[in-house]
């Protein structure tokens, strides 16, 4: 005898089958941010007040021929200044009622305001990264096309040819070029190392979060966070520079506030920063496009 359809499914006993909650929370992914630390920093010269930050430019002499009895050839140079504007300030902020924090599983506040304060420091690094089109070297590398070994040879005889010097360089690039430069076999394999022995820096890993390991002695280090504009191909404005290429002032770091809003019946957080960037020397950086 057929038994018909009546039987009981997951639908007729839906309310017997309960819902689960992790405990734990999925955070959004969060971009690398790298460059803050790898610029000149002149947080001290705005502590306390102030909108502008005016640093002197200092010439060079030339070597005069002196001739016996005759006097020096005295120089004076009109200088020129480098300004910071301190204009830059930028908030992040959320309200969560009482009846959401009270019935919540989870620490709204500490999570929502982890991602105010990263949203802060990304508007930064952000800023930072598009100073890239205020260089004046000539740009190496082509659009549309992966950094090889020859445009990275070019970046940095850019920078020699300026004076620029071998400490504190960095190349900061897109994760897809990060990809490129380790099927460069010079960067990767023993063999061409000519260290059998010793390991790569694929082989030792990064010393930090975001930074690869480095080329011909240029720190390495990747992130979404390198400007980019759309388009047929997409141009990702790649960089090779030294620290003093550009500027960022911090007039005050990021602060988080707080404050219990009666008419919302729920508290208030708001994440704020103000802050200036600007390029210091436009002749040590260099755009490595891809």
């Amino acid at each position: 005898m057929p038994l018909g359809t009546s039987q009981q499914t997951i639908t007729t006993g839906t309310v017997f089958i309960p819902e689960v909650w992790s405990p734990e929370t999925l955070r959004a992914t969060e971009s690398a941010l790298v460059m803050a630390k790898l610029v000149k920093r002149y947080d001290s010269e705005v502590t306390q007040k102030g909108d502008t930050i005016h640093i002197p430019n200092i010439t060079n002499f030339t070597a005069s021929s002196k001739s016996a009895n005759t006097e020096v050839t005295l120089q004076a140079p009109t200088e020129t200044q480098t300004n910071i504007s301190i204009n830059q300030h930028y908030e992040s902020s959320f309200l969560v009622e009482d009846l959401l924090r009270i019935q919540s599983n989870y620490d709204l506040m500490s999570e929502y305001t982890s991602k105010a304060g990263y949203s802060i420091a990304q508007r930064v690094d952000t800023d930072l990264l598009g100073l890239y089109s205020s260089l004046t070297t000539t740009d190496v590398g082509s659009y549309g096309t992966d950094i090889g070994d020859n445009a990275i040879l070019q970046s940095l005889e850019t920078l020699n040819l300026n004076d620029v010097p071998m400490e504190d360089r960095a190349m900061v690039v897109d994760p897809t070029q990060l990809t490129a430069i380790m099927r460069l076999d010079r960067f990767t394999k023993s063999d061409y190392l000519g260290e059998w022995d010793q390991p790569t820096p694929v082989k030792t890993g990064p010393k930090s979060r975001y930074l690869w390991g480095d080329i011909y002695g240029v720190p390495v280090y990747w992130t979404n966070q390198v400007a980019t504009t759309a388009g047929t191909p997409t141009q990702y404005h790649n960089m090779v520079f030294h620290k003093e290429a550009f500027a960022l002032a911090l007039q005050q770091a990021p602060r988080t506030q707080s404050a219990y809003i009666l008419e919302y019946l729920g508290n208030l957080v708001v994440v704020d920063i103000v802050y200036g960037t600007a390029v210091l020397r436009a002749t040590f950086g260099v755009e490595l496009r891809s």
